[in-house]
């Protein structure tokens, strides 16, 4: 079997589907793995065939656009909108238009090429990240089933509908009519990595898989093995942050730092060249790992404090760390919730910290109560406990093969 995977070029989004894309090749299937060219060199660090589609565009200057500002700092959305959009007013319908323009302007940057690409090459499947929407436009010209590879936050959605309902956004069904097809509107099949304890529900056919850690490749440091004499609290950022808002994107991550500096702990930054020149100097003592993958770092840690980015957030979930987490955006702000939901964390939000002079002892009191309060590391253990007997990406291997061959999966199944 032939299976394009193709991605969002971003390397959170790529990081999530790369453990799915090595059980299949393991499994004899011919992979290839299509996206824009800044994110080649991504793709083969990991070990697979890329081929570069498309061109690359300034998604950055495109979501600092004043529709999308509610994104980064809004009032609090439905806890569970993914599962009930009805529930969402008017002005977050027209935050997430926004972001599904977005996800359309890269998608108009990628859909010829991987259009030629998938015409050349013939693939029985196309598995795409869950906001690459040129992937199921390649998979309709070539008349073939289309995977949705979900990042791993708590429910599935699908940005190019509108309201999260069933209805395409007109944007959204234009990139069909240049190859004059219908317009697919759901995937065959949902892969979901999110640990059941975390998800919404969702009528969505899905595989529902283990996560396997997956931050890149890297070393882990000589002394990250050894036991600390001091609990170890690791705070970081991912990339995506800086990269979308700039300096102001890192005061958060700041303020983290400056907490965790001032209690009796082992402070590690896991963080960017460009983030750590940002950061400005740092507290004494501070370890500091540029671009060292976080799955090397988290399992010998007592905390991590982020910015509940779903690698990092599912990372450390599968390492038993509990976290707490500092969010801006609704998504992460769910994921957030719901790890507070099942005891493994404690969560804050950007604007109740923003305009608070006591940001940074507001943060350590949190940090603390993770470190000293066991019900927070059990729950995390049990959470760990819960993603290890989940199956691995092999398992979805055997129902990739069967959707190839025209079988549908049932509305509301669950695999694995």
């Amino acid at each position: 079997m032939r299976i394009l995977f193709t991605t969002f070029p971003w390397k959170s989004h790529y990081w999530t589907m790369v453990p799915t894309i090595w059980a299949c090749r393991a499994a004899g299937h011919e992979v290839i793995v299509a996206s824009t060219p800044s994110l080649i060199g991504t793709i083969t660090g990991s070990g697979v065939p890329a081929a570069a589609v498309g061109r690359d565009i300034d998604l950055p200057e495109i979501a600092r656009s004043r529709r999308l500002a509610a994104w980064h700092d809004h009032e609090r959305w439905p806890a569970d909108y993914p599962a009930h959009p009805e529930r969402l007013t008017d002005g977050q319908r027209d935050v997430l238009a926004g972001l599904a323009e977005l996800q359309v302007a890269m998608a108009e940057a990628m859909v010829g090429g991987l259009v030629s690409l998938a015409r050349r090459w013939r693939p029985d499947l196309v598995v795409h990240n869950t906001v690459t929407l040129a992937g199921p436009v390649a998979a309709e010209v070539m008349e073939v089933p289309s995977v949705s590879h979900h990042w791993g936050g708590p429910g599935l959605h699908q940005i190019e509908m509108r309201g999260l309902g069933t209805e395409p956004l007109p944007a959204y069904a234009r990139l069909f009519e240049r190859y004059e097809t219908p317009v697919r509107t759901a995937p065959g099949l949902w892969i979901d990595m999110c640990p059941p304890s975390l998800q919404l529900p969702t009528s969505c056919p899905r595989a529902v898989v283990g996560y396997v850690p997956y931050n890149g490749t890297g070393q882990a440091p000589d002394w990250a093995p050894r036991p600390s004499e001091r609990p170890r609290v690791c705070v970081t950022w991912g990339e995506t942050t800086m990269r979308l808002l700039g300096q102001d994107g890192l005061r958060m991550f700041r303020a983290a730092v400056d907490a965790v500096a001032g209690l009796d702990a082992e402070l590690v930054i896991a963080t960017t060249e460009d983030q750590r020149a940002a950061l400005g100097e740092l507290p004494p003592g501070a370890r500091v790992l540029t671009s060292v993958p976080l799955h090397l770092i988290a399992p010998t840690c007592h905390a991590v404090v982020h910015h509940a980015g779903s690698g990092t957030l599912l990372t450390s979930a599968r390492a038993g760390v509990p976290q707490l987490t500092i969010t801006r955006r609704p998504e992460p702000t769910l994921a957030g919730e719901r790890l507070v939901g099942v005891g493994a964390g404690r969560h804050l939000r950007h604007d109740e910290l923003a305009g608070n002079d006591a940001a940074t002892e507001v943060i350590r009191a949190d940090v603390e109560k993770l470190l000293t309060e066991p019900a927070y590391r059990k729950a995390a253990e049990r959470l760990r406990e819960e993603m290890a007997r989940q199956p691995g990406p092999a398992a979805v291997v055997p129902v990739l093969e069967t959707l190839a061959d025209g079988t549908e999966v049932p509305v509301g199944a669950s695999i694995g």
